[in-house]
């Protein structure tokens, strides 16, 4: 009868977790209140309902706060890998139209899974600002201090099986164990921060790929910068993904999925700064929507998605050289990541082997992908920049030139990195002359793109670690939102490298 029970409980249990929205919580120090899911998207809960023209009843992505607009209709991560029999791995959420392909809570170190009391003790998102770690720093000792519970519960350490060592945490003390009571407290990064476990060792309901046995620990944060208009309208995800199966993976790929909407959906471009290492969504005319309560009439922002630092190149036992302005020794068959400098990070600092990918691929998925992706081979082929089928795509408005890995460049690669180092055909590239969507004459609609990191390797127990923000750009009295882009995107750069230091 016991045994009955416990499985009935654990069938019903499963059925929950299965079925139930991943935990939410929200990012609202700054310009921007974003609502983050436990699978690391930014997407409305499954009880969402919108009707087409009709404003949203919460935006999920709000910049400004308190306007009702959002830049994002959903925002989200893929990831694709091979394994050594060359079969196919891939986790993703694609507006939850099918089921999950994540679950909550770290995997074990040996086999790469995961448990239902598991998934149950990691179904939230700890949630904590700077002013709280400070007056926890400040008075834990004092009588009548309450400790935060999100101090007090800071998933530290992994239970018997897991990882000793999960979420960051300062060890005041240096015993190597989590103990609020000696002093220790989150090590978090900016002024308000998210953190969450996930893990695809469960069944694929959404992409029907076979799990990687992945397991991300997810920091998202933001920063009080009222004075800094670039980083008060950016918000900053690190995600750190291990590898918990005893397969060794190549040919990985880690994919940003954003669905732009510019407040009224139905009137946006595309593009990318290949330099800047950086997509967005931008409004196709000066004026947003058509007077609607969640339109931004006048003052359309641009929406950009930056990878800051992406997976580490595939070692070779060098520092590979820092792109020097020019892009002469980019294309070097005897040392083909050389090119990765173009936009990657740590080429040239005296450090072999840390170098990190920046954007390697970008494609605005309804132009080489009438459909929804329906098989687990879609996913992979539109982070590779490929056709459904698996060819490849042709720069140009009517994609018959050389082999790309950026649509829409515009004027930001001129040492044409996403063609591998060949030249365009029919004079593009020169003055006037840029792909974009404007100049191939396309009409404005919805646009969804994906950006992608890749190929790279994630061998068994390791980690790659990936950085990127998404930052709203907005006009000020002399120049437009696209003309403040680049400014944005660099001034955010410049931060994260400096040490996030405001």
């Amino acid at each position: 009868m016991k045994k009955t029970l416990a499985f009935l409980l654990a069938f019903v249990l499963c059925g929950v977790l299965q079925a139930q929205t991943p935990p939410i919580s929200h990012l609202d120090i700054n310009n921007i209140r974003a609502t983050i899911l436990g699978n690391g998207s930014i997407m409305p809960p499954s009880e969402w309902s919108y009707q087409s023209g009709q404003p949203n009843p919460c935006p999920w992505y709000e910049v400004p706060q308190g306007s009702g607009c959002q830049t994002f209709f959903q925002f989200s991560f893929w990831f694709g890998a091979v394994d050594i029999a060359n079969q196919l791995h891939l986790s993703g959420t694609y507006y939850n139209n099918m089921g999950r392909d994540f679950v909550m809570g770290p995997l074990r170190q040996d086999y790469g899974t995961n448990d239902l009391m598991t998934q149950m003790k990691y179904m939230r998102i700890w949630n904590l600002t700077r002013t709280e770690i400070e007056q926890f720093i400040a008075h834990h000792g004092d009588s009548g201090y309450e400790i935060p519970k999100d101090i007090l519960e800071w998933p530290a350490h992994g239970d018997e099986g897991f990882a000793p060592n999960l979420a960051p945490f300062v060890d005041v003390n240096g015993d190597g164990r989590y103990v609020p009571a000696d002093g220790d407290y989150p090590d978090i990064k900016g002024d308000q921060c998210l953190f969450f476990i996930f893990n695809d060792a469960c069944e694929h309901t959404e992409t029907f790929g076979q799990s990687i046995g992945l397991e991300v620990h997810a920091m998202v944060y933001a920063f009080d910068a009222p004075e800094d208009e670039a980083i008060n309208n950016t918000i900053f995800f690190n995600y750190k993904c291990f590898n918990r199966r005893s397969y060794e993976y190549s040919w990985c790929y880690a994919g940003l999925f954003a669905d732009f909407d510019i407040g009224d959906g139905y009137d946006d471009f595309i593009g990318c700064d290949v330099q800047r290492s950086s997509f967005y969504g931008y409004n196709a005319t000066p004026t947003d929507g058509e007077g609607q309560p969640f339109a931004y009439g006048s003052n359309p922002p641009v929406q950009v998605v930056t990878v800051l630092a992406g997976p580490r190149v595939e070692a070779d036992g060098r520092d590979n050289p820092a792109f020097d302005g020019v892009g002469e020794h980019l294309f070097n068959e005897e040392f083909p990541h050389d090119k990765f400098a173009y936009n990657g990070v740590n080429f040239g600092n005296g450090i072999a082997d840390d170098e990190r990918l920046g954007l390697c691929n970008f494609g605005y998925q309804a132009q080489y992908n009438q459909h929804y992706p329906e098989y687990v081979n879609d996913y992979y082929n539109m982070m590779r920049m490929k056709f459904s089928g698996g060819s490849t795509i042709g720069y140009g408005c009517d994609y018959s030139g050389p082999a790309c890995h950026f649509m829409y460049p515009g004027d930001s690669d001129p040492v044409n990195f996403g063609t591998d180092g060949v030249a365009p055909q029919d004079g593009f590239n020169t003055e006037g002359k840029y792909w974009t969507e404007e100049y191939c004459g396309k009409d404005p609609d919805d646009r969804r793109g994906v950006g992608s990191m890749g190929p790279f390797n994630l061998g068994y127990q390791e980690m790659q670690e990936i950085d990127f923000a998404l930052t709203t750009v907005w006009k000020n009295e002399s120049q437009s939102a696209m003309e403040r882009r680049g400014e944005f995107i660099d001034h955010v750069r410049e931060f994260f490298f400096n040490g996030l230091k405001k």
